[in-house]
């Protein structure tokens, strides 16, 4: 092992093994006040849609590598030994659900509008996942399809506070519920 360069001077506890710096800090949970705080879950699919009344190339069928990002916020699990300890939920947990409800509902698939009855008939003839959606597909529409689809599964006190669906790098929509 390389010599160790005494850090005690600075901030906490801190050690130079080499050359890997360790710092370390005192974490924990507060067992007397519990946290409160917003987590976030990632995950992505590629689905394409089509909004008929639009006057650009949205109007014909395309398609996009979505990005939906759940953000929840609860309390802090602070139940020692438990194998959340320390954690609002587990991140795949959480990823599951959102495989669940959303990816496996939507990847590869398209989202159709009910009243595109030409493009509806064309896309059920040749897809076997199809989302028929009561408004146009549009990144607000599925924004709030997803919220709506993953906000009753939470354990009990996580709550879904924002769904945000990237249609593209540059463009999203976020849907905060209600």
């Amino acid at each position: 092992m390389p010599s160790m360069i005494d850090l005690s001077g600075y901030p906490d506890s801190s050690v130079f093994y080499g050359k890997i710096y360790v710092h370390f800090v005192n974490i924990s949970v507060n067992t007397t006040l519990r946290d409160t705080m917003l987590i976030s879950r990632k995950i992505e699919i590629d689905y394409g849609h089509t909004l008929p009344n639009s006057f650009t190339f949205c109007n014909q069928l395309h398609g996009h590598r979505g990005v939906i990002v759940a953000t929840v916020e609860g309390p802090v699990i602070d139940r020692a030994g438990d194998a959340e300890e320390g954690m609002v939920i587990d991140f795949k947990f959480l990823r599951q659900i959102m495989d669940e409800h959303i990816h496996d509902q939507l990847d590869h698939g398209f989202a159709v509008w009910k009243e595109d009855k030409e493009d509806l008939e064309f896309i059920l003839k040749r897809n076997t996942r199809v989302l028929v959606t009561d408004a146009p597909p549009t990144a607000e529409c599925l924004a709030r399809w997803a919220f709506n689809q993953i906000s009753g599964k939470l354990p009990e006190g996580v709550i879904l506070k924002n769904l945000r669906w990237y249609e593209t790098p540059n463009n999203w929509a976020d849907y905060t519920g209600g």
